[in-house]
């Protein structure tokens, strides 16, 4: 995949994550530090993530969950699932990012370490997650505790 690195404003922003797993936890976490106005739709959620935020919907997702949106992570665990919500998304103008699908993403995620008002983000491009955070676990040893979870 070849893809432009940017810094976008989240802040305030609709964003939908559809699923209920570790995937979509994690994208959760990632949005809150971001500042993102987020609300999850699942038909199984993780404990975790009902006591972390309000907005969350056990159902499976429907194209009306859609509405207002800005972006979409498909974190669902059945692929059949985040291509119709692609399909649906697009069609609306939306991007998303699928986890560990790189065919079903508009855009990536990258391995992100922020300290402060500098934030440092690794990509292989889909093609190594596990080498850029790898590196970005290095960038963190340069530049910061080695301990923080970011």
């Amino acid at each position: 995949m070849n893809c432009l690195p940017v810094c976008i404003n989240l802040e305030n922003r609709r964003v939908l994550v559809v699923g209920g797993g570790i995937a979509a936890f994690e994208k959760i976490e990632l949005l809150k530090r971001f500042g993102a106005d987020f609300t999850v739709v699942g038909e199984s959620l993780d404990e975790r993530i009902v006591d972390s935020i309000a907005d969350c919907r056990l159902r499976r997702w429907r194209d009306e969950d859609l509405d207002g949106i800005w972006l979409t992570y498909a974190c669902d665990e059945a692929r059949e699932s985040n291509a119709r919500l692609k399909c649906a998304a697009n069609a609306r103008g939306i991007l998303i990012n699928t986890p560990d699908d790189p065919s079903l993403c508009d855009f990536l995620s990258p391995a992100i370490y922020r300290q402060g008002a500098m934030t440092v983000a690794v990509s292989s491009g889909g093609a190594d997650v596990r080498r850029a955070i790898e590196w970005r676990d290095r960038v963190k040893l340069l530049f910061g505790d080695a301990n923080d979870r970011d």
